[in-house]
């Protein structure tokens, strides 16, 4: 029994071993155990936390959140000025351009400047001018010991000549509806009955300017066909709207102000094109790179700069500049101001009138950022400054230059001609300056005048004319014409 017994036992342990070893050689869950059981028995795994894995916050991408704020911050240099939807007539940059067309190249001083996080902001294109703001698309930021001596006076010439400036000339769906009615004779536009009435004024100027506050694009929408772009107003107007321009008696057109990207580079080319072809003397808005951002303009044989810039562009400016052709537009920083007064200078200008486009639409005042860039302006050299964008009129001052000089300063001649409705935006005037060259070659305004005048919407049968105030051939509208004059004349001697 104690043999029998004693195999039992050895048999036993040897099948105890057997199963531990079975046990040890096979993986965990290969047996039937439940899962608590399994749970028990095994250790933690890895596997066992994936709402704790590492690579879901640390993975490479999730860096891209990051990037497009540096590199829309390099590119974009007003993110706020941006339209919220893309125009929907921005046109493709102009793969017409002449090959020979010139470029911004880069320079030393021109080389891309490290953003905040230390990376150099690429170049849009390999030929063009990296921006990084708005002010390097000018050309680069002059340093006044370079500027150039004014071209010496001329003397022994007396000479007496008559300027004549408005402001915005506007060309809105109205205006297009009502010219496309007037049209007979084969024409699809006839805007001239705008002017008739200012015709014989204008006539008795040597020179006179207005500011061009539409672009001339018919590869994009006109106004009429289409009125906002990107949730801002669309200004686009045809040709016959020069037409008209060229038979009121204008000479020249400053371009700069807000709505001279409305149809993109585009746009901006084919408004050069339209305004050479009509035969304006024009500034503000150019064609080449290192081209005169001026012009000369002869007065009865005085010769006076006229310089034109923008203070914004309703943020249509963001894809031509990113594209290298930032030179295209005239941005307003004082810098620039110094140094294009004292090239015109140098290239004999006798006197300067900048035109300015600035401040806050609607209102009759000007803002104090306004009263301190007129002072910048006049500092630099200006003799006469012309303000524009805010639809209606402001008031006029003397400014005392930093030279002792006093700058007649027109804050805003407010629209010139229209459809806007607000009683405000149709009370205009023309500015009369009258010029006098001394014997010493000195060249001064000797007198200002103003001729106020007032957009009739409806009047003889004609849409928007521009009727002087002074008109009496209709007593029907004496009233009127006598009201606007008085809150004009009120308004522009708000300062005097």
């Amino acid at each position: 029994m104690e043999n029998g017994n004693s195999s039992a036992s050895i048999m036993k342990r040897l099948l105890a071993l057997i199963m531990a070893a079975v046990l040890l050689l096979c993986p965990f869950g290969a047996r039937g155990t439940l899962p608590s059981e399994r749970e028990a028995l095994a250790s933690p795994a890895p596997t066992e936390a994936p709402s704790q894995e590492p690579a879901i916050t640390d993975a490479p991408t999730e860096a891209p959140t990051e990037a497009p704020s540096i590199t829309e911050e390099a590119v974009t240099p007003v993110p706020t000025e941006e339209p919220t939807e893309a125009p929907t007539a921005e046109p493709v940059k102009n793969t017409e351009t002449p090959e020979d067309t010139p470029k911004p190249t880069a320079k030393p001083t021109d080389a891309p400047k490290p953003t905040e996080s230390g990376a150099a902001t690429p170049s849009p294109k390999p030929t063009a001018t990296p921006v990084t703001t708005p002010k390097a698309t000018n050309t680069p930021k002059p340093d006044p010991a370079a500027f150039p001596t004014p071209a010496p006076p001329v003397t022994g010439l007396p000479r007496e000549g008559v300027m004549m400036c408005v402001g915005d000339l506007m060309c809105l769906s109205a205006q297009q509806y009502i010219a496309r009615n007037q049209a007979s004779g084969g024409e699809k536009y006839d805007f001239r009955p705008s002017f008739e009435l200012v015709r014989a004024l204008f006539s008795r100027a040597d020179c006179t300017v207005g500011n061009l506050e539409t672009v001339i694009s018919p590869s994009a929408p006109y106004t009429a066909q289409q009125k906002h772009i990107g949730g801002k107003p669309n200004c686009n107007s045809p040709a016959e709207y020069l037409a008209a321009l060229k038979y009121a008696g204008f000479d020249a057109l400053v371009l700069a102000n807000n709505h001279c990207c409305d149809a993109g580079l585009t746009g901006i080319t084919e408004t050069l094109d339209a305004v050479d072809s009509a035969g304006f003397i024009h500034t503000g808005l150019f064609a080449e790179n290192g081209e005169e951002r001026f012009a000369i303009l002869d007065v009865n044989g005085i010769k006076v700069g006229l310089l034109s810039y923008s203070e914004f562009f309703n943020g249509f400016d963001v894809p031509i500049v990113s594209d290298g052709y930032g030179y295209m537009l005239n941005r307003y920083y004082i810098e620039a101001v110094r140094r294009d007064i004292a090239y015109a200078k140098a290239k004999g200008a006798e006197f300067i009138v900048v035109y300015e486009h600035w401040g806050r639409e609607y209102i009759d005042t000007p803002t104090d950022n306004v009263r301190k860039h007129a002072q910048l302006i006049a500092d630099a050299g200006a003799d006469v400054i012309c303000g524009s964008h805010s639809h209606c009129l402001q008031t006029s001052a003397y400014i005392t230059a930093a030279d002792g000089r006093n700058v007649l300063c027109m804050y805003s001649l407010g629209n010139f001609v229209s459809s806007m409705s607000r009683s405000i935006c149709n009370d205009t005037v023309v500015l009369e300056l009258k010029l006098k060259r001394d014997e010493a070659g000195t060249v001064t305004l000797s007198e200002e005048i103003f001729h106020p005048c007032r957009v009739i919407h409806s009047f003889l049968g004609k849409g928007f004319v521009v009727v002087p105030t002074d008109y009496d051939a209709v007593p029907s509208v004496r009233s009127q014409l006598a009201a606007a004059e008085e809150r004009i004349l009120a308004i522009l001697n708000t300062e005097r």
